[in-house]
């Protein structure tokens, strides 16, 4: 380990510094997912009963109601489309609920500089950090300042 690795903040689950925060943990075990031969596995086994389940379609008599539902798989795709609009839907609605990565932030600064006086969050400067982390946990207990 070098001066500059000690130096380093620690990562949020207490491990390596250096390592992503996203990184699994290396435990040394094997899962049975690690191979992927069986993740080969699932995979053509899910291609097989898609295949299945298409030509089951063909089996059984249908009493359809609207004429689309006379359609080989009609209900499949219909799905598949259902699903395709709920994800660009769900696209688009993201940008109208989004809110900026300080949003709460803000919001601890406001608390503080209203509650506290400034304690070092200024609530015009979204990136102060909060240093009034104390006598907010005491705020929320109830205990003033």
């Amino acid at each position: 380990m070098t001066v500059e690795d000690k130096d380093a903040a620690p990562s949020r689950d207490g491990g390596d510094p250096a390592a992503p925060d996203h990184a699994p943990a290396d435990d040394g075990k094997k899962y049975w997912l690690d191979d992927p031969k069986n993740v080969d596995k699932i995979w053509y086994g899910l291609i097989g009963i898609c295949v299945l389940l298409f030509f089951a379609d063909f089996l059984y008599e249908k009493h359809p109601y609207f004429a689309p539902e006379e359609l080989p798989n009609f209900y499949g795709f219909y799905g598949f489309v259902g699903c395709v609009f709920l994800v660009l839907a769900a696209a688009q609605l993201r940008k109208i609920l989004m809110r900026p990565e300080n949003y709460y932030e803000k919001k601890d600064a406001v608390f503080e500089k209203k509650n506290f006086g400034n304690t070092g969050g200024d609530a015009d400067a979204p990136d102060t950090p909060i240093t009034g982390h104390i006598h907010y946990e005491a705020a929320k207990k109830g205990e003033g300042h």
